[in-house]
């Protein structure tokens, strides 16, 4: 998957284990790119810089994914999901609420 790295495309992408090559939003605090970075260190995906975005980039960067590393790749994406975040963050809110 080519993407942007908007947080809920990331999400998806982690929750559907697909590998992915993200082109952050260049945008002065990017967020775009502090999205992706979590799926790139954990071996999921690449980030391809703006600047750098040409057609050969993405084409070399492709063409280097042979079929085990695409494998891997989906197997980290969906490591690195976390599917049960909105009961987490429910619970956690509930926990707090229940503090007071």
């Amino acid at each position: 998957m080519v993407c942007r790295s908007g947080a809920l495309t990331v999400s998806e992408i982690a929750a559907a284990g697909l590998p992915a090559l993200f082109v952050p939003f260049q945008h002065k605090d990017r967020q775009q790119y502090w999205n992706a970075l979590p799926l790139e260190k954990a071996g999921a995906a690449k980030i391809l810089e703006q600047p750098e975005f040409t057609v050969e980039a993405v084409a070399s960067t492709l063409a280097s994914w042979d079929r085990e590393t695409l494998l891997d790749m989906a197997e980290r994406a969906r490591g690195a999901s976390i599917p049960d975040a909105t009961e987490r963050v429910a619970e956690e809110v509930s926990a707090v609420a229940l503090a007071r």
